[in-house]
């Protein structure tokens, strides 16, 4: 079947006015963008590896970023912030969300 086919495209060459150099020309290009494709799938590959890395290393960064910036509220600085809170004229739902807040962000 694919005889075939190679006849008919001689057939249209001659039609058309292609010879066999233009068509040996042709079919080097073909295969060099073919190449060339490939080599661009490889390099894709390779950027979205990169991509990836940096994105788990952005992730790690943020995270010591965070820890740094919002230390951890120990139990008895949770403590004493809530004594200083009650100490104060506040109304006690306004305690609570004060000390659950400064509890929570430092979680």
């Amino acid at each position: 079947m694919s005889y075939q086919i190679s006849n008919l495209e001689s057939d249209l060459q001659a039609w058309r006015g292609i010879d066999a150099e233009k068509m040996q020309e042709l079919q080097e290009k073909v295969e060099f963008l073919l190449e060339l494709i490939e080599s661009y799938k490889l390099e894709m590959c390779y950027k979205h590896y990169e991509l990836q890395e940096i994105k788990q290393e952005l992730s790690y960064t943020n995270q010591e970023l965070c820890a740094a910036l919002n230390p951890k509220l120990t139990i008895n600085e949770a403590m004493v912030l809530a004594k200083k809170l009650l100490a104060s004229d506040k109304p006690t739902e306004h305690v609570l969300v004060e000390l659950l807040t400064a509890i929570y962000r430092s979680w």
